[in-house]
């Protein structure tokens, strides 16, 4: 009796190292920026650009539930610069917002970067929309020296989720469906 009783704790105590020590994402697929096309030159960029993995079952549900996901991107175009820090010569951040509103049985999806609200029927377009940033035009600020490597870093991440009154202290599980993606770098043709 006493052997099945350490043995219970032995695995209990393994279980709940393995879920401490390992980070959320070993148990999910990682989102990632994918299908980046860009088009343009002389200081005019158009970026369009795809976030793969960023819905889990639970950020779906807590879509459903009524609570606001907000999706930030970060697009900044550097040239680089031999001994020292590469120039950065553009910086778009923006966002992509949905909520969905349960008497109307609407997705309501904000595109920040060309200031548009749809109102959308289906989840999954409403996924579509978020997760896909279409020929976002980009302008240099700074001169480019002609014949420099140039690229751009792509990042997009979910903004934490706010619950009214304080639940977070009591849902902290919702953290756990927080994400980023790696910086993604798309190098431009010379």
């Amino acid at each position: 009796m006493r052997l099945w009783i350490h043995k219970r704790w032995l695995i209990g105590g393994i279980a709940f190292l393995l879920i401490w020590i390992l980070p959320p994402s070993a148990f999910c697929q990682k989102a990632s920026i994918k299908d980046v096309n860009v088009k343009g030159t002389n200081g005019v960029w158009k970026v369009s650009l795809d976030v793969q993995n960023c819905f889990t079952e639970k950020m779906q549900e807590a879509i459903q539930s009524g609570i606001q996901t907000t999706f930030t991107f970060y697009i900044h175009l550097y040239q680089k610069r031999s001994w020292w820090k590469d120039r950065k010569v553009a910086s778009v951040e923006f966002r992509h917002t949905v909520q969905y509103h349960p008497i109307q049985k609407v997705y309501q999806v904000i595109l920040e970067e060309n200031s548009s609200s749809l109102a959308i029927s289906s989840l999954e377009e409403a996924k579509k929309l978020m997760s896909k940033v279409n020929e976002l035009e980009i302008r240099s600020s700074f001169y480019l020296e002609p014949g420099v490597p140039t690229y751009f870093r792509i990042k997009a991440e979910l903004d934490p989720v706010r619950l009214p009154l304080h639940l977070e202290y009591l849902f902290f599980f919702v953290s756990l469906w927080d994400f980023e993606t790696d910086w993604h770098i798309e190098p431009l043709l010379p």
